[in-house]
């Protein structure tokens, strides 16, 4: 069969995938296999996984709601833990609504049966995630890409099709690179061409802004994006995601979205612990100074030690290897260290620009960007 020469070549190439069991709470340190690791593959941005008070918290909502929801939301799923996380999203974001799905990628492609019909042209940056290129490529509308970040190109594009409806989607922090999207340039352009303005900003909201609200905030532009998507699964440490919007764009999703309507609503105790998690996110700045502190302590590290550090001044900093075989070994050469950083290869990122994936937490201290740096500086003198 096909399947079995498809799986071959992955390993050829260097692209097939395994899992690693972990057996323990997420953190700066985690367990494999009855060994501590130091773990620089989480997306747990603020370290909340683990965090004792919400522990409890979650401990005490099952007490309450019981473990699953039942059903859809749609049917006797929608929970009053679910109604009131709504509401708390919705202020937060200074929105007038918002909507909880059971996952990032439910939440991305619930645009497609939502907000896109065969008259839609959706335009999307090259690097957006895969669930949001999914979206498009699910509907019944045209996906049209625009080089990275490059607003010249997005305005040629807007003016080809300006007769249609046009959306405009984007990640805010993207998730490989860890640079942000030009979201003054593309709001400036949404408002010209009477685009809807959909942002993606998983891995900015926790970590960007005054009171982690995101990359939107941190623009002051958090009245100017249409649509905002975000995970819990990010700085929560928790699963699942929301949107926020106006009312109508909301209530679309409600009646239309096969991926809200058609899937059993997230466990209600959770919802209740993401409540509080949200504001403890609110009260953060410490945390988010310390995470700014440690990227600034990476970079000048990584700098003396002769190494090209990223563009990306954010809380993810690639390292670009480029062959994926030789990303692959170089990885197994740090968890031979006990370090953990993923091997990013295509089809994530494109061909030529494998990466080891540097995620820096709040959970993180001074010495262990320190470990991490010594570390790869000596395995790439070795490989040198």
């Amino acid at each position: 069969m096909h399947i079995n020469n498809d799986l071959k070549n992955l390993q050829k190439d260097g692209l097939f995938r395994k899992r690693r069991v972990i057996n323990s709470a997420q953190g700066s340190r985690i367990s494999i296999e009855g060994e501590t690791f130091l773990n620089f593959s989480s997306n747990d941005y603020l370290g909340f996984a683990d965090d004792e008070e919400l522990k409890q918290h979650m401990i005490e909502s099952v007490r309450e709601y019981g473990i699953g929801a039942g059903s859809s939301q749609l049917m006797t799923g929608y929970i009053e833990s679910h109604q009131r996380l709504e509401a708390e999203l919705a202020a937060f974001f200074y929105s007038k609504a918002a909507l909880i799905f059971s996952s990032g990628y439910h939440a991305n492609l619930a645009i497609a049966s939502a907000l896109i019909n065969k008259n839609t042209i959706v335009f999307q940056d090259k690097l957006n995630h895969a669930s949001l290129v999914d979206a498009a490529l699910l509907s019944k509308g045209k996906l049209v890409r625009y080089r990275h970040k490059d607003v010249s190109h997005l305005e040629t594009l807007l003016k080809k099709y300006k007769n249609n409806n046009l959306i405009i989607m984007t990640d805010g922090v993207f998730s490989m690179d860890g640079d942000c999207a030009p979201l003054v340039e593309i709001s400036m352009l949404s408002k010209k061409y009477n685009a809807l303005l959909i942002v993606d900003d998983a891995h900015g909201i926790g970590v960007l802004g005054k009171r982690g609200a995101g990359l939107a905030e941190e623009l002051n532009l958090e009245k100017e994006i249409d649509l905002l998507i975000g995970t819990f699964g990010k700085s929560f440490g928790a699963a699942g995601a929301f949107l926020v919007g106006s009312e109508i764009l909301i209530e679309s999703f409600i009646q239309k979205a096969r991926t809200y309507i058609y899937t059993t609503a997230l466990m209600p105790a959770l919802a209740a612990t993401i409540t509080h998690t949200l504001d403890k996110i609110k009260k953060s700045n410490k945390l988010r100074l310390h995470i700014r502190e440690l990227i600034a302590e990476y970079k000048t590290l990584l700098t003396q030690a002769g190494i090209n550090a990223s563009e990306s001044n954010n809380h993810i900093q690639p390292l670009i290897i480029g062959d994926p075989k030789e990303t692959i070994e170089i990885s197994d050469q740090l968890y031979q260290k006990n370090i953990l950083v993923s091997a990013i290869r295509p089809p994530t990122v494109p061909k030529g620009t494998s990466r080891l994936r540097i995620s820096i937490t709040a959970a993180h201290t001074t010495n262990d960007i320190n470990l991490f740096v010594q570390a790869i500086t000596n395995i790439l003198n070795e490989r040198s």
